[in-house]
């Protein structure tokens, strides 16, 4: 596969699973969130990385951040 191939398949896949997984995460209320977030930081952030990657990098770039903190903000 070539490069261009391959950049032509990220662009149209990695939106549609990054909005995909958005959907799945949606599954819990914003208290059940605040929780998880207070109780495990690390997988929080996680969290936030992957709602983030391919459709805004600057809440992709915050969210590597934080998970390479340990989840502190």
């Amino acid at each position: 596969m070539t490069l261009e191939a391959l950049a032509t398949h990220a662009a149209v896949w990695w939106p549609i699973v990054s909005g995909i997984l958005n959907v799945v995460l949606r599954t819990r209320t914003p208290e059940e969130w605040v929780r998880r977030c207070e109780e495990r930081p690390r997988l929080a952030a996680f969290t936030r990385l992957v709602r983030s990657i391919g459709l805004d990098p600057v809440k992709m770039v915050r969210a590597l951040g934080e998970l390479a903190s340990g989840g502190e903000k």
